[in-house]
């Protein structure tokens, strides 16, 4: 699909690297002094762009708090959802499941993201004729602050809604709140460094409290590096 070019009111979804770029950028930088370069240089060694990782090192924690935590995890379900965030005005379209002739719309667009300590839940409309507009949400279970559970997160079996959706669509949607907590969590690690393989940096965990989401980055281990030549 190519991008629209003629229609100047096209806005597309802001990419989910774009945004961690943006938030983390903004953050460091909020507190600074243009004119102290010991301050400029101690706020953003960790946020631009370059660094390298050692094999198995983990480096300091990415945050993401309230708003930006649900910003982070809209923009990520663009992605998860399999539509190139390049070419996808904003807002993005619902998505159309379809299943041996069950169908269910699905509306990316007005995904929530709740957040408590240790929990992420994902609230997806739907509709289909059934049961007219309805909400799924999917709960994952994750490490708090207080109660580290050394990278763990466990899904529900099954989501809140609807029984005649869940019935038939519990995988699916489970899948897509994963992939997206997965994309999202993927892009605050990896917006920042690489390893020396040049990879991308990886979640080593997640923790989760009610003020938002929280990473620490690590390079892979040099076995997994020496399997991607």
């Amino acid at each position: 699909m190519q991008r629209p070019t003629a229609d100047a009111a096209f806005s597309p979804v802001q990419g989910v690297e774009s945004l961690v770029g943006e938030i983390l950028l903004r953050d460091a930088t909020a507190e600074l002094d243009p004119r102290t370069r010991k301050i400029v240089q101690t706020h953003l060694a960790g946020v631009l762009p370059g660094r390298l990782v050692r094999p198995g090192e983990a480096i300091e924690d990415r945050v993401v708090r309230g708003d930006d935590a649900i910003r982070l995890l809209r923009s990520a379900i663009v992605t998860a959802a399999g539509l190139d965030p390049e070419t996808t005005r904003d807002p993005p379209p619902p998505l159309l499941w379809d299943d041996a002739g069950n169908r269910l719309i699905v509306r990316i667009a007005g995904v929530l993201a709740r957040f408590g300590d240790g929990l992420i839940e994902l609230v997806i409309p739907v509709f289909c004729e059934e049961t007219g507009e309805a909400e799924v949400t999917v709960a994952f279970i994750t490490e708090s602050p207080e109660q580290p559970t050394g990278g763990m997160c466990i899904a529900e079996d099954r989501p809140r809604g609807p029984a005649v959706v869940v019935d038939t669509w519990h995988e699916p949607l489970i899948a897509l709140a994963w992939h997206t907590v997965l994309v999202a969590t993927g892009a605050l690690s990896g917006a920042i460094g690489a390893d020396v393989a040049g990879q991308p940096l990886i979640a080593r965990s997640l923790s989760v409290s009610r003020e938002g989401i929280t990473v620490r980055p690590m390079a892979r281990h040099a076995f997994v590096q020496a399997t991607r030549r």
